[in-house]
């Protein structure tokens, strides 16, 4: 277990999985309150280094170990701090070129970083099941609270793995509709990942995003896999291949 601050000084906690040797440093981000985030990485992380890249997993903020109330956001900009903290440590450990992977909400914000950030782009993105859009809409009384969202941040909406709070739900549908608005921005490739089984997101906007990017896009479909992507073999083994593609493509600009 790691620890590397945050920009407004909440406390971050990642996971490390280091070759002697690194190809590349894939850095991953994942979906909103998954279950078990350290035990759920720990066989991908293995099979990463296996393959000669350094895998990072980073607990967002208010979620797993990190620090920050859960299940809320003030800003989504405080997550895109957060990631260019979280690369920073990972440059500090590994000079590699980086390859950001986002599942769900984390691939949200990796979206959003390749739209804010070109100064300092990584090598290249994976983006799986990105959460641009919700299969089904909330229902009347979620959408309510997240337009009541300034008047009281912290109101509870969902329960369990879909727990968040007004604020919260305000941010993220502010950042889905950024990243549509703002996608020509992306200018590094980026390899998405869709299940055609996934209950979870909107696939069509996903795809259409996929067509958006056409010149830095390449979609990858598994027509039975579920929005859990990481839980399908075959899905790991193209992120690895994928990642493995970068280990000399470019040199990578340290971040001061």
């Amino acid at each position: 277990m790691n620890r590397v601050n945050a920009p407004d000084g909440t406390p971050l906690v990642y996971d490390a999985y280091e070759p002697p040797r690194a190809q590349a440093a894939v850095l991953f981000l994942h979906d909103w309150c998954p279950p078990g985030l350290s035990d759920r990485w720990t066989q991908i992380g293995a099979q990463l280094r296996g393959a000669g890249l350094a895998a990072y997993f980073l607990d967002q903020r208010g979620h797993g170990r990190s620090g920050g109330q859960r299940g809320h956001l003030s800003r989504f900009s405080q997550l895109l701090g957060d990631l260019q903290a979280f690369r920073r440590a990972v440059r500090g450990r590994q000079e590699a070129p980086q390859v950001l992977v986002g599942h769900g909400f984390g691939a949200l914000v990796v979206l959003r970083y390749l739209e804010t950030q070109p100064g300092d782009p990584p090598a290249a993105a994976v983006v799986a099941g990105p959460w641009l859009a919700s299969r089904v809409g909330p229902p009347v009384w979620k959408r309510l609270a997240a337009k009541l969202a300034d008047l009281w941040p912290t109101l509870p909406t969902g329960r369990g793995t879909e727990y968040m709070t007004a604020g919260a739900r305000a941010e993220l549908h502010w950042a889905q509709r950024a990243v549509l608005a703002d996608s020509q921005r992306i200018e590094r490739p980026v390899l998405f990942l869709l299940g055609g089984a996934d209950r979870a997101i909107d696939l069509d906007a996903a795809r259409r995003l996929a067509q958006r990017l056409s010149a830095h896009a390449t979609l990858n479909w598994y027509p039975d896999a579920p929005h859990d992507l990481f839980g399908v073999a075959s899905v790991v083994e193209d992120v690895i291949s994928f990642a493995s593609a970068y280990h000399s493509s470019e040199s990578i600009p340290r971040v001061e």
